[in-house]
């Protein structure tokens, strides 16, 4: 569908805007355009470390947004024109420490590297003061986690959802 990426592209990320949807490539520690298909221009981000990120479609009272993370870079978000460093504007938490990105009860939700804690941003947020959430208590293996996601019985219209956190030592938490 696309060429001219220069590396192979190792993460595929979809923003869902209100009026417009757009797809891009992460190829070579650069983010690149690849809505319109046939050969991508110049990079929209680079400088990246890496290429493998992961991502989540938010949208807040301000508008439609990509929040993504590795673990390594900064916490970038995308507002259907412009890409952005949220290093300064996430607060309590290094951004760069921040990865398994997922989205539970209206709050954006991560994992910390090497850790056993989870944070996440005030409700229809993608900025401000992250909140610790240290589930070391709930782990009897220790470890880190090292995945984190959501869990559905109805899907997602009641009240028992729940968020679900896996360790590196295999404990499984529902929250």
């Amino acid at each position: 569908f696309a060429t001219g990426f220069g590396n192979q592209v190792e993460t595929i990320i979809a923003y869902s805007g209100s009026t417009n949807n757009k797809i891009f490539g992460i190829a070579g520690g650069s983010v690149y355009n690849a809505t319109a298909g046939g050969t991508v221009g110049a990079a929209d981000l680079s400088g990246l470390s890496n290429s493998r990120w992961q991502y989540v479609n938010v949208t807040t009272p301000g508008g439609n947004f990509i929040e993504m993370c590795n673990g390594t870079d900064s916490v970038y978000t995308y507002d259907g024109t412009n890409w952005t460093d949220r290093s300064a504007a996430i607060t309590g938490v290094t951004s760069s420490t921040l990865s398994n990105i997922t989205l539970f009860k209206n709050r954006v939700w991560f994992t910390q590297n090497g850790t056993l804690k989870a944070w996440y941003l005030p409700v229809q947020s993608i900025t401000g003061a992250a909140s610790a959430f240290d589930i070391s208590a709930f782990c009897p293996h220790g470890g880190y986690l090292m995945a984190m996601g959501t869990l559905s019985i109805d899907a997602g219209y009641g009240v028992d959802d729940m968020l679900v956190f896996v360790t590196s030592n295999g404990d499984v938490l529902l929250y």
